[in-house]
């Protein structure tokens, strides 16, 4: 099914967002049956573009339109809202069970009050049954892996019959090989329903092989768009970026020091579906960079979570300069040396409200510099800020500037600043360009490995292979909630490390 019919049309579309135009005069066109992807980094009005695709936001100028169910034109925002499915970035909670949850739109009814039992389980499975789901229809859904979880979602939104599917970074939660699964699945159902759908993404990767082409949203750019049958995936980075020069390649060898981490025997079970630690082992040595690549629900999220001190494991050591730290608050592992840069998006790393001085001095103002005798020494967080800003190069940011109205990539570089400025034994880095502009990645990246040839040790926690090749000495892939050991070569392949994530070198 499928085919050349368009079955979402926009034209002269512009958005305003946050006293700025996050799109300008935007025309596109997709195919019933095909999938499109809007690609940018995070704050670039991707989200913004949705909503208004949906109704939910006003377009300052332009039209939107796509087909109806029966083929009739659907160009107000209230008919727009109607026809149109929304599947939004973060997944609210919910204590329906996956069979419940796929026929809550339709589910067949007595005197149209109460449930027909029987057909209900069999709507279900017939739902169920396009996505492999129906092993999982009793099973919670705060208890599905963020695949399984994303595949219900579609699922569920399938069954209303909408015009366009609309979904926002579906993958931001996904290892590659899962996020390839999920796109071939909506690939195939927007084939069946012949529907159109947009996806928004911060990977180049998700473009291929399942989207027909791609809609490139950059700061202060017309927005672009391309065919993936007529560009491939540098080219279209090359085009994303600009042509700017972007270093792609490997940030080392680095010559190893004394052991500052050593984990070993760690076992902690995993939340509902997620896989298991189970047996982790693996030093961290002074000025290298080991670099653990993984999908999150593969073990990678639980690793983050124990050496962050958010979760104890079951069993295990984690020694750190020679001292147990298993069962160790954060704050007493930061007072120890060892330090954490969290995904651009995390909300544990930041205040918003503070100021940029107040941000880079976070987590420090108990005491000395930054107070003493109770009262804040305003003085000495301000020259923190000056410092800081000179330090690691960041433009056009003064101490006094409020933190959230800054833009994301911004925001990270600032939060990497404080903490490697009191050059730390041990950072442990968690995807840190996540969602940022192939540039702020770079600087990011480029500063952080600065610190590992000072001497600090880096342990680097992330789901991209690409990302995990350019910066390890020493790599491993967690599968299986295990450490498969991959030499650091130069025939090394994302696609190798790719088939090890998801067991397809086994």
């Amino acid at each position: 099914m499928g085919g050349t019919e368009a079955g979402l049309t926009i034209e002269g579309l512009t958005l305003a967002e946050g006293g700025r135009w996050a799109v300008q005069k935007l025309g596109l066109v997709v195919p019933a049956g095909t999938v499109h992807i809007l690609l940018g980094e995070r704050d670039t009005g991707k989200t913004a573009l949705l909503e208004a695709i949906a109704g939910v936001r006003r377009e300052e100028s332009g039209s939107i339109r796509f087909a109806g169910a029966e083929g009739e034109g659907k160009s107000g925002a209230a008919a727009r809202r109607k026809s149109a499915a929304l599947l939004p970035r973060e997944i609210p909670p919910s204590a329906l069970r996956v069979s419940e949850r796929l026929t809550l739109h339709g589910a067949p009814r007595w005197a149209g009050i109460a449930m027909h039992a029987d057909e209900t389980r069999a709507l279900a499975e017939e739902r169920a049954a396009a996505f492999d789901l129906i092993p999982l229809l009793d099973v919670p859904l705060e208890a599905l892996r963020p695949l399984e979880r994303r595949l219900v979602e579609l699922a569920a939104a399938l069954a209303e019959e909408p015009a366009v599917l609309l979904l926002d970074e579906p993958s931001s939660d996904l290892g590659p090989h899962e996020a390839r699964q999920f796109l071939s699945a909506l690939r195939a159902a927007t084939e069946r329903a012949s529907i159109p759908a947009v996806v928004t993404t911060t990977w180049p990767r998700d473009a291929y092989p399942d989207a027909a082409g791609v809609t490139i949203l950059w700061r202060g750019a017309d927005p672009v768009t391309v065919s993936t049958a007529e560009v491939t995936e540098a080219a279209l980075v090359e085009r994303w970026t600009g042509g700017v020069g972007i270093r792609r390649t490997p940030s080392g060898p680095h010559k190893a020091g004394d052991t500052l981490l050593h984990v070993e025997g760690l076992v902690l079970e995993g939340r509902g579906r997620e896989t298991s630690l189970a047996g982790l082992e693996f030093d961290v040595n002074a000025g290298e960079v080991l670099s653990i690549c993984g999908a999150p629900a593969d073990g990678l999220d639980l690793l983050h979570d124990v050496l962050l001190g958010r979760r104890p494991c079951t069993q295990g050591s984690i020694q750190f300069l020679g001292k147990e730290m298993a069962k160790s608050l954060r704050r007493h592992r930061v007072e120890s040396g060892m330090t954490f840069v969290n995904p651009p998006h995390a909300r544990d790393q930041s205040v918003a409200e503070f100021s940029v001085a107040e941000n880079l001095a976070l987590g420090q103002m108990q005491g000395p510099p930054f107070a003493r005798g109770g009262f804040l020494r305003h003085d000495s967080i301000h020259g923190n800020a000056v410092r800081a800003l000179q330090d690691f190069d960041i433009p056009d940011t003064e101490p006094w500037t409020r933190f959230g109205s800054l833009d994301l990539g911004m925001r990270q570089r600032l939060i990497v600043a404080r903490e490697a400025i009191h050059n730390p034994r041990l950072l442990v880095v968690r995807s840190p360009g996540q969602g940022l502009s192939l540039q702020a990645q770079e600087y990011v990246r480029r500063t952080l490995i600065l610190q590992c040839e000072r001497g600090t040790a880096l342990l680097w926690l992330t789901e991209e292979p690409e990302e995990a090749m350019r910066v390890a000495d020493r790599l491993a892939v967690i599968a299986a909630g295990k450490l498969v050991w991959i030499p650091v070569t130069e025939t090394l392949t994302r696609q190798a490390i790719i088939d090890e994530m998801s067991g397809a070198a086994a």
